[in-house]
Parts: C-alpha cells; sequence; structure tokens
C-alpha cells in the first residue's frame, strides 16, 4: 500500500515537472522571438487594463481594451 501512494506521489510530481520544463521552454522561446519594445508595451497595457477594471469595477470590452493598447502603443 505505501509503494503505491510513494508511486503516485512520483507519477504526479514527474508529471508537473514535465510541465513546468515545457512552459519554461515556451516562455524563453517567445522571449526570444519579441522585441523588447513588444515585451514592454504587453506590460504596460496589461498593468493600465487592470488599473481601468479596479476604477470601474467591471471588465473591459475588447474595444476599451484596444484603446489602451493603441494609447500604450503610441506612448512608445
Amino acid at each position: 500500500m505505501g509503494s503505491i501512494i510513494i508511486a503516485i506521489i512520483f507519477a504526479v510530481s514527474i508529471t508537473i515537472w514535465a510541465y513546468e520544463t515545457y512552459y519554461e521552454k515556451q516562455e524563453k522561446k517567445v522571449n526570444r522571438l519579441l522585441a523588447p519594445k513588444i515585451e514592454y508595451l504587453i506590460q504596460e497595457s496589461s498593468r493600465k487594463i487592470a488599473i481601468r477594471e479596479k476604477e470601474l469595477n467591471r471588465e473591459l470590452t475588447d474595444s476599451e481594451k484596444d484603446k489602451i493598447l493603441d494609447e500604450c502603443y503610441q506612448e512608445i
């Protein structure tokens, strides 16, 4: 019984490790392809969208999010 529990724990930990490794590789691949300005644009627009949603106490529509993204793009 104890060896079954240990095997399950081991299997779960291997699965988690595999997913983490996969997502780390994907993130590195995306970061390698993106220019620093795009990364800044994504971070800044995400921050402003979160602030605006908090102010309005609701989720923004896609057009509102696009407007914020365009404003951030023009600032760069």
